[in-house]
């Protein structure tokens, strides 16, 4: 992780936490960094090549083996680790879940170390390792992006990754989180923290649907607001509106709705001591197909929807 710098100082514990494995150098885009470079270019000159602000300090093998595990990375699957170290976490999902992995690091020296231990475990054929800063990488084809970075660097992380993993692409970070995104699951191994998110489609928006009832079809609308993978908002039919329950949410491109009960919109009835209706569909982009109790259900987003992501608001300050 972070140790301190030349600039920066950062603590080598937070309040018990672990150190954390930073993306050698990616303190560069602080103060200081960029604007050596620009100077440098200003002059004609070549910009210096990034050299790494931190210290390295690794993953415990049985947190490793826990990050993969909660990931649910699974053969065939391709996990960046951003900020690879020794290149332990893609070496382990190549080796031990049969995934292709691609450590990234600033650090020429962390580059060598990995491929070495790579070959040692027989797994060059299924890994590579790039020496690059991870806020200038394309890992659009990740399904799993490991971290073990600050929290500050995860926020400022988050906009590229909401954007740019597709749905139901899984981030686990150690020790540190991602500010006001919550994660969809967090653990323990031994002491230290794990999180676990899982990108939200964006569903964001008006929508017009028909559910497919034993009366036959009746038309819906729908209003969806979605802050990370949290969903509010209305259904509408014939005139009459129910509220979104707080449990509504995206899990991937997975749709759960919960209608509050209490409001006779004909569209079915929640179970016995239950007080919301679920609502359940897999989003495609602009297509929702689902099923509730009254019936399966189809709708799709109004064209004039703004196309910004919910998903991703401004970085917060942490």
């Amino acid at each position: 992780m972070f140790s301190s710098s030349r600039r920066n100082r950062v603590p080598l514990f937070l309040a018990g936490s672990m150190i954390a494995v930073a993306a050698a150098g990616s303190l560069l885009h602080g103060s200081g960094g960029m604007a050596a470079s620009s100077a440098a270019a200003a002059a004609g000159q070549a910009a210096p090549p990034k050299t790494p602000d931190v210290i390295y300090v690794p993953t415990p093998p049985g947190v490793v083996a826990e990050m993969l595990k909660v990931a649910e990375v699974k053969p065939g699957n391709v996990v960046y680790d951003l900020g690879c170290g020794d290149g332990r976490i893609v070496i382990s999902a190549a080796k031990d879940f049969g995934a292709r992995g691609i450590g990234v690091d600033i650090d020429p020296k962390r580059i060598e170390e990995s491929n070495a231990n790579a070959k040692t475990a027989g797994v060059t054929d299924k890994v590579k390792f790039l020496q690059q800063d991870l806020f200038e990488m394309d890992f659009r084809d990740a399904d799993v992006v490991a971290l073990y970075l600050l929290n500050s660097l995860n926020v400022r992380l988050r906009p590229k990754l909401l954007a740019e993993l597709k749905p139901g692409a899984r981030v686990v970070s150690h020790a540190f989180n991602m500010g006001d995104w919550k994660p969809d699951r967090s653990l323990t191994p031994e002491g230290r923290n794990v999180y676990l998110w899982v990108i939200p489609a964006r569903v964001e928006g008006n929508w017009t649907g028909t559910l497919q009832t034993a009366a036959g079809e009746k038309p819906f609308t729908l209003a969806l607001t979605q802050k990370y993978q949290d969903l509010s908002g209305t259904v509408t039919v014939d005139g009459k509106s129910a509220p979104l329950a707080g449990s509504s949410r995206m899990n991937g491109d997975r749709m759960e709705l919960a209608v509050a009960a209490g409001n006779d919109l004909g569209l079915g009835t929640p179970p016995p001591g239950q007080g919301e209706m679920k609502w359940t569909a897999r989003a495609s982009g602009d297509a929702l197909t689902g099923e509730s109790a009254a019936g399966k259900w189809t709708a799709r987003r109004a064209a004039a929807t703004p196309a910004t992501p919910a998903t991703n608001p401004p970085a917060a300050k942490d």
